[in-house]
């Protein structure tokens, strides 16, 4: 089986809809940016203070590689992991890409918890962020299946939808 790759933008939902998406499919999960700030043992927003994004795509860039090498996983990227290509290559040749695609509605909804442990959005206006969402929506767009996730749904509803999309073998509850 290949990997479960999960890309979008900030807050979209990565991480909770791939937390459910391993419990029902039985693979692991891998978080990207826990990794990263794992590794650095700082975290992001140290990272990004410090050192700058430069050096947290870096950062990314590497434990992608890693994560890329494993089997029968969950992988949720960062919501800028899609902008270096050779990410997507890497995480391409052993899984299938599902982006999940928040409306504007649900970036606004969900960007004052989200601003707390996002680097980029803190000390963003509403206006600035959906910038940096319509701005990446090419790069987003480079994936095997499109998302659409609003604040309607519940993680595991949207993780039954994967599972349905990608025709995965096992049966839902």
């Amino acid at each position: 089986m290949k990997n479960i790759v999960l890309t979008g933008f900030m807050a979209s939902g990565k991480t909770v809809i791939g937390t459910a998406l391993a419990e029902l499919t039985g693979f692991s999960f891998i978080d990207t940016d826990v990794l990263i700030e794992m590794e650095a043992g700082l975290t992001a927003n140290e990272i990004f203070a410090q050192y700058g994004e430069t050096r947290f795509r870096d950062l990314e860039a590497g434990v992608i590689r890693k994560a890329g090498k494993q089997e029968n996983a969950v992988i949720a990227t960062g919501g800028g992991a899609v902008l270096r290509p050779e990410n997507i290559a890497v995480l391409r040749e052993n899984g299938i890409v599902v982006n999940l695609e928040p409306t504007e509605e649900t970036i606004k909804a969900r960007m004052d918890q989200a601003a707390k442990t996002r680097p980029l959005m803190q000390g963003q206006d509403l206006e600035q962020v959906l910038e940096r969402f319509r701005a990446r929506k090419p790069f987003y767009a480079n994936c095997d299946y499109q998302l659409c996730v609003t604040n309607g749904k519940s993680p595991s509803d949207y993780a039954k939808e994967i599972v349905e999309m990608l025709d995965f073998p096992i049966k839902i509850k």
